[in-house]
């Protein structure tokens, strides 16, 4: 005999299986941190130029040790700037999160011209005495003359490989160390994807992976007007729409002849292309202002690089638990239900969270809303 649910469990058991996702508690795993606002590029691609033409304020390392102890250890902290190895105290920021937070991962993201400052870092060995890995994402646009144009850096091109070899000899040596390139793929790089990877795969031996160049007017949808973030490249676009699927396709075969290094960046770069020709993505935004976030280097939190920050750190003593779970974080993850976007740390961020739903992990209690 069939046993019938009472009414209220059933309603319960459908939010479960909502297939799109449940947004989970607000628990941060994957933090940005931009450290400074100082670069020593003016990129074309960079959301960020008006702040890096004029930079701000920069959080001191006693406010980034409130930080750190304040939160439950992260699974990825992404440094990033501005450049962060202008700051001479980097060293310090990366072993306060991983000793003070116990921070599985510390990415940081560069466009790898300070070779001794980085060189410096690796010997540390912070990674080999917290038992936490370390990853430095160097930044490489195209080509030699395409990514010195792209980056405003006459002869940045050379010294970066020359650095990226130094690099993976390190790489060797130090078990916790990893290098990876990331190219920035935009409407006048695109042809140059199968030439540069074979350069840097069969000529230095380094991992490289890709991402669409973003920008929030058009990379984003539906994000409430009074919150959106209005920051869009210098001077560079995406390739045409028609072009990204065979774009894909070929990003997708440099992956399997390097050995599927970047399967899960695959299938989030599926979801980022698909979102871009008009189709939805499979899921909800079911990271950003939950388990992943972004720290300004004056302070400031936000829930994703595409909306404003909706508090500073410094009125909370610079505990970022306590901000998190403020009114205020409240009320911004209920405004940013609707919206969607191509910005790669939120769509595999939130991927991550979805695939792990799906493999069984128990949902949270808040089902997610319908855009």
């Amino acid at each position: 005999m069939a046993i019938r649910l009472p009414r209220i469990w059933q309603k319960f058991q459908k939010a479960k299986r909502d297939p799109k996702g449940v947004y989970p508690d607000p628990r941060l795993k994957d933090l940005i941190l931009f450290v400074t606002d100082r670069c020593n590029m003016r990129c074309d691609h960079c959301m960020f130029w008006r702040r890096i033409d004029d930079p701000g304020p920069e959080m001191s390392l006693e406010s980034l040790r409130k930080i750190a102890a304040s939160i439950d250890p992260l699974r990825t902290l992404a440094i990033t700037g501005g450049e962060p190895f202008l700051r001479k105290d980097l060293g310090e920021i990366v072993e306060t999160f991983y000793r003070d937070n116990r921070t599985h991962h510390v990415q940081i993201n560069t466009n790898g011209v300070l070779m001794d400052r980085m060189e410096e870092l690796v010997r540390r060995d912070l990674g080999a005495r917290y038992k936490h890995h370390l990853t430095f994402q160097i930044s490489l646009d195209g080509l030699e003359e395409t990514h010195d144009r792209l980056r405003r850096a006459p002869g940045s091109f050379q010294k970066i490989l020359r650095n990226l070899e130094r690099l993976t000899a390190l790489s060797k040596e130090y078990a916790y160390f990893r290098t990876v390139v990331l190219t920035n793929i935009n409407k006048t790089n695109h042809h140059q994807i199968e030439e540069l990877s074979e350069m840097l795969w069969d000529g230095i031996g380094v991992e490289h992976t890709y991402d669409l160049v973003r920008g929030v007017s058009f990379s984003s949808w539906n994000i409430p007007k009074d919150i959106r973030q209005e920051e869009d490249p210098r001077e560079c676009d995406l390739p045409s729409l028609d072009e990204l699927p065979s774009i894909y396709e070929r990003i997708l075969k440099v992956n399997e002849r390097e050995g599927r290094p970047f399967d899960q960046f695959m299938r989030q770069l599926g979801v980022q292309v698909d979102m871009l020709l008009g189709r939805p993505a499979p899921f909800y935004c079911l990271s950003a202002g939950r388990t992943a976030g972004v720290i300004y280097s004056d302070g400031s939190a936000a829930a994703c690089e595409f909306t404003t920050p909706f508090a500073s750190l410094a009125d909370y003593d610079y505990n970022l638990k306590r901000l998190w779970l403020s009114p205020e974080g409240e009320e911004r993850r209920k405004r940013i239900q609707c919206c969607r976007c191509t910005h790669t740390c939120f769509v595999l961020t939130s991927l991550q969270e979805w695939e792990e739903q799906n493999a069984g992990a128990r949902p949270s209690k808040t089902r997610a809303s319908n855009p």
